[in-house]
């Protein structure tokens, strides 16, 4: 940034040296405005990233627990459908047995 130069007629009325002061100490204002402006920005966004990072948690650990929940639930339907096959095949077989049995 330029350093700004304090007008004539100011530099008149106050001096060299004042005006220069002056300058200087609206640019160190300006300056620590700055300052303390970004820090305030980055505490802010510091801590609505904070926020959002935990809510993040919260619905994956929610995602989490409804997952293993329809897993569960489809191995439990897995089961069920395996043992109604193996029943059927069983059942099949000792007619079939029982088929050859009485045939001789």
């Amino acid at each position: 940034m330029a350093p700004v130069q304090a007008s004539a007629a100011l530099r008149d009325r106050l001096g060299d040296q004042a005006a220069h002061g002056l300058v200087e100490m609206v640019h160190l204002a300006g300056r620590e405005w700055r300052d303390d402006v970004l820090s305030e920005a980055v505490e802010r966004f510091e801590r609505r990233l904070t926020e959002q990072v935990g809510t993040l948690r919260v619905e994956m650990a929610q995602m989490k627990m409804d997952l293993r929940q329809d897993i569960a639930a489809a191995r439990v339907d897995i089961l069920r459908w395996s043992f109604l096959f193996w029943i059927g095949q069983v059942t099949v077989m000792m007619g079939v047995l029982a088929f050859i049995l009485k045939g001789r």
